[in-house]
């Protein structure tokens, strides 16, 4: 249990900031309003070039627990790899500059990892919020998985690959842990490191932290291309080469299968998007699937497969269009007609 007679941070916050100076006084406020204090907040500018940096260091100059950190522009992978050289808690949680935590969120994340003693990581729940609408999405496969579920989970979307939303034991970041630099998935390359290392993750019937959509964010500027695809198809192999001794070989090929696919639908699921079915990692994928047809059915839906299945065919891809329009004006009905 936390013992309150110490001023060690239990918690490391770790915020990477680049131009969000509309957004940065929110999310500080929501840290530093928390009900769980015995944390330290690593704020770090990678660069900005609007008022960014001078709000951070506003916040420091008014909370000692808030670190201000600037450095060049480099990406957020190098931000966050420079707050983890700094980090002094027992956890780790991450916050994004744009988005913020309701008021208990250190605490119950907090409390749920001290109460599963054993446990790595805790999972919470999240809400979507955007100019018209609060969305929450709650974690689904509530308990206590191991680490091998936990990977699946990640690469099937199952659970929110963002880093954000998680608390972590500190030790899971370690010197060969790498971050990667591309401009999607980041999150997602970090988690599958950890989940090699993992025992036992936990997630938790809460939401407690709001996840900005905007325009101006790195998931709406950043197009998915099919040199984006193999490019995290070759990172994904990577993280496996290296944990070679964590994951046995077929699994490792069944989680990349999964990877793959979930980034290959959809860049095929994008009218603008040529055929790329003759390509090596299209071949690639196709030739796997069947050998695990039973297991990829558990995790992706009967109108994913079936694209996938028709993009096969260079004269199928007006098929494969028309499908996937069809497809997400259904899934934009549904979400409507849901609030």
């Amino acid at each position: 249990m936390i013992s309150e007679e110490t001023s060690e941070p239990v918690v490391s916050i770790i915020v990477p900031v680049y131009n969000l100076e509309a957004y940065v006084d929110r999310c500080l406020e929501s840290v530093a309003g928390q009900t769980f204090g015995r944390f330290e907040a690593i704020v770090v500018d990678d660069g900005s070039c609007d008022g960014s940096w001078a709000a951070i260091q506003r916040h420091a100059a008014a909370d000692a627990r808030i670190v201000a950190v600037h450095k060049e522009n480099q990406g957020v992978a190098r931000a966050r790899e420079t707050a983890l050289a700094h980090v002094r808690g027992r956890y780790v949680c991450f916050l994004d500059g744009d988005d913020w935590w309701e008021p208990d969120m250190l605490e119950r994340m907090v409390a749920a990892i001290e109460e599963e003693g054993d446990c790595d990581m805790v999972c919470c729940g999240y809400t979507r919020v955007s100019r018209t609408y609060r969305t929450a999405v709650p974690e689904r496969n509530l308990g206590v998985m191991d680490g091998d579920v936990f990977l699946q989970s990640v690469v099937g979307h199952e659970i929110m690959p963002a880093m954000w939303s998680k608390i972590y034991r500190r030790e899971l970041f370690g010197e060969s842990l790498c971050h990667y630099p591309m401009p999607m998935g980041q999150d997602l390359l970090l988690n599958l490191q950890i989940g090699c290392r993992v025992a036992r993750v936990r997630t938790i019937d809460y939401v407690g932290y709001n996840y900005l959509q905007r325009a101006g964010s790195s998931i709406h500027r950043n197009k998915l291309t099919f040199d984006y695809c193999k490019k995290f198809a070759e990172c994904v192999d990577d993280i496996f080469a290296r944990n070679a001794g964590a994951v046995a070989p077929e699994r490792a090929e069944f989680l990349s299968l999964v990877s793959g696919l979930w980034w290959y639908v959809g860049y095929i699921s994008k009218s603008s998007n040529s055929w790329r079915g003759s390509d090596e990692l299209a071949r690639k994928l196709h030739e796997m699937a069947p050998r695990y047809r039973k297991a990829l059915r558990t995790i992706f839906s009967g109108k994913q497969l079936l694209l996938f299945r028709l993009d096969r065919w260079r004269a199928l891809r007006p098929a494969v269009i028309a499908l996937s329009t069809v497809f997400r004006w259904g899934e934009s009905i549904k979400r409507r007609l849901s609030r």
